[in-house]
């Protein structure tokens, strides 16, 4: 039993290695192999019933036979003087096992079968390497950035409320082993835990060959260094098998020596981040306690700001205008974008979406990254009534020329997406291509075209403030100062989707020709938000 549970791990590993496309980074991506684990279902379906009506045509034909046997067991003479059984007998052994031979080796179904996965193989969707390990840390970013419990992760359960199916030992134990294989030994051990507690829970937890397979987990925990959760593995073995585990005796008298003396060695002991690693940062902590609502504006600098109705041009109707933050202003305005025209943007990315990028370094050209996971596509204003209707309306509450936007860009978040802080604006170094006359991103209007269940707000760390997705509501906001010097305090990011699927449309508006909006001071007034350019 336990081989057979357990010869699932490597075959959906090896079906995760099939090297296709991208897809955790996006949920359009992921209803992709939705749809091929469907196929693949109801192959597999059609197999298990062939076999099932073949094997059940055998079983009528074996309880008939043990029928007749049933009855010759009271005295065989008797049977077999029976002319009649007799003949029945002699005609079974010449013909009828000759026909249930035949009819085994003329199933097709297997081949069949196999037949027809190769054909699926080559025309449906499969996760790559890349999507395996993807899909794995946004786990642990969840887990980390939320503050979740492991075994409340497992049992599909998110803050609480229960979403999905729990997973399973294996589906915890190979999780383990890639967190492992990627050297994040802090989440590796938690979900290794799990797993041995989950697999010693299954009706074949005591067998032979699931104490073979703890025993082997054992080794993880004493290279990282885990001694507690070694000394309780091996103590579980041995409680089941103590004689047949003798030779662990001697490995759980060092592992209780360790434990005694305080040794701290081992790869959770040996391996630190490295120095300056953001992911160690202050500023990192507070982004992930905005996200968690941890860290939120005191009442002080939410006392006079207000919702209010602001007018439009052409007489439509007012906008509902909500003031998130004063110094640097932050607006939402509410019911900008109907639910048709949020359901027309979806649909015209999905089949455009590629993995969304990021200016590198040097300012030249753009690289994906791992600290931005989502995937997005790009649009002409003019392109449909909608994506205009979008643009006048940033034109009509900010007063800014749209012909200096960039083009729009919708974006759609998956398994925990996220983009960790960053300004829009650009930096005091970078190097503008020598055909870009627009300038720095003066300011960032985002269309939020989807609610979503849980996570995925737009958090400001410094302010510290966090804007929850409301579908139809735009946010606004000027990313410099009215010098043209960055406003540090802008910093942003987009919180990791914990549950649900997270849909955008960024704005990204240049200085240039914006001057009679909002024209430039004569004196620099970029101080206020200095400090905040090196937090850390």
């Amino acid at each position: 039993m336990f081989q057979t549970k357990w010869i699932l791990v490597p075959v959906l590993v090896l079906q995760l290695l099939a090297c296709r496309a991208e897809f955790y980074s996006s949920t359009s991506g992921l209803e992709q192999l939705f749809s091929t684990e469907v196929a693949l279902l109801e192959e597999l379906q059609n197999y298990v019933d062939e076999i099932t009506q073949h094997a059940e045509a055998l079983q009528s034909e074996i309880d008939a036979i043990r029928v007749e046997h049933l009855s010759a067991m009271d005295s065989i003479g008797g049977y077999l003087n029976n002319p009649v059984n007799a003949f029945r007998l002699i005609k079974r052994l010449h013909s009828d096992w000759e026909t249930f031979e035949s009819s085994v080796k003329g199933d097709t179904s297997r081949a069949d079968y196999l037949e027809a996965m190769a054909v699926l193989k080559e025309n449906l969707s499969y996760p790559s390497q890349d999507d395996f390990v993807g899909s794995a840390i946004a786990l642990t970013r969840l887990q980390q950035t939320y503050q979740l419990d492991v075994a409340e992760l497992a049992s599909g359960m998110l803050n609480g409320v229960k979403y999905g199916t729990a997973m399973s030992w294996q589906d915890c134990f190979v999780l383990g082993q890639h967190l492992y294989a990627l050297r994040d030994y802090n989440h590796t051990v938690p979900w290794l835990q799990k797993s041995m507690q989950l697999l010693g829970e299954q009706s074949y937890g005591e067998e032979p060959a699931s104490l073979d397979f703890m025993e082997a987990v054992v080794g993880y925990h004493q290279q990282m260094g885990d001694h507690e959760n070694a000394l309780n593995l091996i103590n579980h073995v041995l409680a089941i098998e103590p004689e047949e585990r003798r030779h662990l005796l001697e490995t759980r008298t060092q592992l209780e020596d360790l434990i005694t003396d305080g040794v701290k060695q081992g790869l959770l002991h040996t391996t630190a981040r490295r120095p300056g690693d953001y992911h160690s940062s202050r500023e990192f902590r507070m982004y992930e306690q905005v996200c968690r609502g941890e860290l939120t504006p005191s009442p002080t600098a939410q006392r006079h700001l207000r919702c209010r109705l602001q007018r439009r041009r052409f007489d439509y109707a007012p906008f509902k205008l909500e003031e998130l933050h004063a110094d640097p202003p932050i607006v939402q305005v509410h019911d900008m974008v109907s639910q048709r025209e949020s359901l027309f943007l979806q649909n015209a990315a999905r089949p455009r979406i590629q993995r969304s990028t990021v200016y590198n370094q040097a300012g030249a050209g753009t690289t994906a990254a791992a600290f931005r996971t989502s995937q997005g596509a790009s649009f002409n204003y003019s392109q449909y009534a909608t994506t205009q209707r979008l643009s006048q309306h940033v034109a009509d509450l900010s007063g800014l020329d749209m012909d200096y936007a960039e083009n729009l860009q919708i974006a759609n978040y998956g398994i925990g997406g996220h983009y960790e802080p960053h300004w829009d604006s650009f930096p005091e170094h970078h190097e503008y291509p020598e055909d870009d006359l627009y300038g720095n991103r003066l300011a960032t209007a985002i269309y939020y075209l989807s609610d979503v269940v849980a996570g995925g707000g737009t958090a400001f760390p410094f302010l510290p403030l966090l804007v929850t997705p409301e579908r139809g509501s735009l946010l606004f906001w000027y990313n410099l100062h009215p010098s043209g010097d960055q406003d540090f305090r802008t910093k942003h990011a987009a919180c990791p989707v914990l549950q649900g699927s997270k849909w955008i449309a960024n704005v990204w508006i240049r200085e240039r020709n914006q001057d009679r909006v909002r024209p430039c001071d004569l004196h620099r007034n970029h101080l206020a938000s200095l400090h905040f350019k090196n937090f850390d």
